[in-house]
Formats: C-alpha cells, sequence, structure tokens
C-alpha cells in the first residue's frame, strides 16, 4: 500500500513540476534616432529588415529588436536628446550633431555606418539595452 501511495504522489507532483507555465521570451528594444530624409534611409530600412530576419539574440538568450524614430524633426529631437534618450543616434554627417558640448560627451565617439555615417551609443545606455545597441551597429558596420 506505501509503494503505490508513494507511486502516486511522486507521479502527481513530477507531472505539476513538467506542466510549469513557461514565461514569456523577454526582448531588448534598441532605440534608435536617425534622419528620415536623406540617402541613407532607404539603405537603413533594408539593413533593419535583415537584421530582423537574423533573429538576434543576446548571450543570455533574450531577443533584439530595433525601434526606429524616424520623425519630421530630427534636428528638434537631436537638440532635446537627454529628454527622451536613445540607445543609438546615426548622423547623415558629422557636422550635424550640435555644438553643445554635454551632449558630445554623452555620445561619445563615433562608429562609421553604412557609408561612413557617424553612429554613437550614448554613455547612459546601461547592460543588456548597451549589449543589444553593440550588436545592432556591428551589423550595420558589416551589412549596409
Amino acid at each position: 500500500m506505501r509503494r503505490i501511495f508513494s507511486a502516486v504522489v511522486f507521479l502527481t507532483l513530477g507531472g505539476c513540476v513538467s506542466c510549469q507555465q513557461k514565461k514569456a521570451p523577454s526582448i531588448v528594444v534598441v532605440h534608435v534616432l536617425r534622419d528620415p530624409s536623406s540617402q541613407l534611409a532607404e539603405q537603413m530600412r533594408r539593413a533593419e529588415l535583415q537584421f530582423g530576419l537574423t533573429k538576434p539574440h543576446l548571450s543570455s538568450g533574450t531577443g533584439v529588436m530595433t525601434a526606429v524614430n524616424e520623425g519630421g524633426s530630427f534636428a528638434g529631437l537631436l537638440q532635446r536628446f537627454t529628454d527622451s534618450p536613445f540607445d543609438l543616434v546615426i548622423l547623415n554627417l558629422q557636422s550635424d550633431l550640435p555644438a553643445d558640448a554635454t551632449l558630445r560627451e554623452q555620445l561619445g565617439t563615433p562608429v562609421l555606418v553604412c557609408g561612413g555615417h557617424p553612429a554613437y551609443i550614448p554613455s547612459s545606455v546601461p547592460g543588456e539595452k548597451r549589449e543589444a545597441a553593440e550588436m545592432y551597429l556591428r551589423f550595420l558596420k558589416s551589412h549596409c
């Protein structure tokens, strides 16, 4: 009788453990700011699609997506960068960067992508967001 009871308890517990709900996969979104009016825009859209098709993942297994702001007021968004920070900023030309010394310091050193366009990951971008932004930047360097 004990063996039957033990077997029933063991099977019931085993079944409960295997039926736990799996949590939804987490995703990190890289928020990109770029000028939609440039000749770079179409090339960047193709690169974004290609990046998404690779189903990118961080070292932790977290998925990566991009979200691009192509608003009509690129210069205005760039001026108010500290109010709504982005994870990656791509300029048409280095001279498009405002003269604001604080902003320049926060953006740091550019990486050239897509034919020499300067791209920045601000120093304020933390952890997994930084890893995802760096992954996307590497992709742009080699596939754009």
